[in-house]
């Protein structure tokens, strides 16, 4: 009897999983934004980026991602240039919830992951300074809605409110997860669209 058991927990299993991935449809999706830190007088800066999901099933996707932000400023003075270049890199995790399969389609969705980031300093266009490439951990909660033009493509509008946690020792790298010091928390939120080649749709 226990073999029997066994063995029919194992073919339900089975079965199981292949019908998930029998449904399984990937997405790509490629993207452009803006993003504004919650410091005071903080400038609007620029970023894209790509990521892949896979529907689990006709409303659920589990996915990677990878964006890129970037911010620069020149100064000028009696005809010498000094210019600063910065680059964030959040490479994640993503989960998405989708609230209906139609031509409309509203998510909540979130990101988890590392944020790479790294500067450099140039005098007259000849490089001063440069960082070391330094990270940190981050989750970002989203919310936005796609347009299906077809099963295949839609149009996507979200909003994104990313969250940067400090080191607990004080280091360039992120390393293990407990080294998150969750109360040193940089913050900055965005406006994403972008192109979803794709859709998860009916079953």
């Amino acid at each position: 009897m226990k073999t029997f058991l066994i063995r029919f927990t194992g073919v339900a299993a089975l079965m199981l999983i292949l019908n998930s991935v029998s449904f399984a449809q990937f997405s790509l999706g490629l993207q452009g934004g803006i993003a504004k830190s919650d410091l005071e007088d903080s400038k609007t800066i620029a970023g894209g980026g790509v990521n892949l999901r896979v529907f689990a099933s006709p409303n659920f996707a589990i996915g990677v991602a990878g964006k890129i932000y970037s911010d620069g400023t020149d100064y000028t003075v009696a005809g010498q240039t000094l210019s600063y270049t910065g680059n964030l890199v959040p490479v994640t995790g993503t989960l998405d919830y989708y609230f209906g399969t139609g031509f409309i389609r509203p998510y909540i969705g979130g990101d988890a992951g590392v944020y790479f980031s790294k500067y450099d300093a140039k005098f007259n266009g000849d490089k001063i300074a440069e960082s070391k490439k330094h990270s940190n951990f981050g989750a970002a909660p989203r919310a936005g809605v796609i347009f299906a033009l077809n099963d295949n493509l839609g149009l996507q509008v979200e909003g994104i409110y990313h969250f940067i946690f400090g080191n607990k020792d004080n280091s360039a790298n992120a390393g293990n997860v407990g080294n998150a010091d969750f109360e040193s928390t940089k913050q900055f939120g965005g406006v994403n669209v972008g192109l979803i080649i794709g859709l998860g749709g009916k079953k």
